[in-house]
């Protein structure tokens, strides 16, 4: 093609038609600007289609990690329910019953447990190594900033305190008054005996009573904080699979 360009112009020159050769060196850069730009257009395209295909492929992740922190969060709320029902008994214990029972120590077991939420980041931390611009819809790339920048920093908070709080005051008081067993039998892999002359001091003294109630109240903030969370969750998985469903991507 080039050659055969170069033979037109040579062939004008040689005619002396100047204006002609003017004119057709006009079209010929014309051609070229419009080929770069078709060129340009084709690159554009290709790259968006490139940032789209990397922003579905990150979409996807952040849905599936979702999933996991789903059932961990619920798995927390299903442990601290067990706490709810266990510390209630054990103040209701204290306050009617002269004696321990093998219930008693079992619930006793469950008031200083303290799960702990891992949440799945792969997806997020792909996200902001490729820059968070990548995701094309504002509300959604904020939905998935207040996420993983504040519900859940702000709920590891709560459960840093949850365990700073069981490790710094349950357990020095469990171990004043209780002796601890290992007991595979039981669902927390634990219980704590004390002998009746023992419990009825502990009655008396009223300390460890104090410290139920503590646990009770502490386990449910963090247990609505939870619950908060999870919402955060499921409204995110939701919005996401809007944001693959109008991108032909189904689920």
């Amino acid at each position: 093609m080039l050659k055969l360009f170069r033979k037109i112009r040579q062939k004008l020159l040689s005619e002396n038609r100047v204006n002609k050769y003017l004119l057709y060196a006009i079209g010929e850069i014309v051609l070229v600007v419009i080929g770069i730009l078709i060129a340009l257009q084709i690159n554009n395209w290709n790259d968006k289609k490139k940032e789209e295909a990397l922003e579905i492929k990150i979409l996807k992740e952040i849905h599936s990690n979702l999933g996991h922190d789903l059932f961990e969060i619920q798995d927390d709320i299903r442990v601290m329910d067990s706490v709810d029902l266990a510390s209630k008994s054990v103040i209701h214990f204290l306050k009617t019953k002269d004696e321990p029972t093998e219930d008693f120590y079992n619930d006793v077991a469950i008031i200083k447990v303290a799960p702990h939420f891992d949440s799945n980041k792969s997806g997020y931390e792909l996200l902001i190594s490729k820059g968070v611009e990548i995701v094309s819809n504002d509300s959604l790339r904020g939905a998935i900033s207040v996420l993983y920048e504040s519900a859940y920093s702000y709920y590891n908070k709560y459960e840093e305190e949850r365990i700073k709080f069981k490790a710094e005051q349950i357990h020095p008081v469990l171990l004043k008054y209780y002796t601890a067993h290992v007991r595979p039998e039981f669902l927390w892999k634990s219980s704590f005996y004390i002998a009746p002359e023992d419990y009825v001091q502990m009655k008396k003294e009223g300390e460890f009573l104090r410290l139920v109630n503590g646990v009770n109240f502490e386990n449910y903030m963090v247990h609505n904080r939870a619950e908060r969370t999870k919402k955060y969750i499921q409204d995110l998985t939701k919005f996401i699979e809007e944001e693959l469903h109008n991108k032909g991507v189904y689920y």
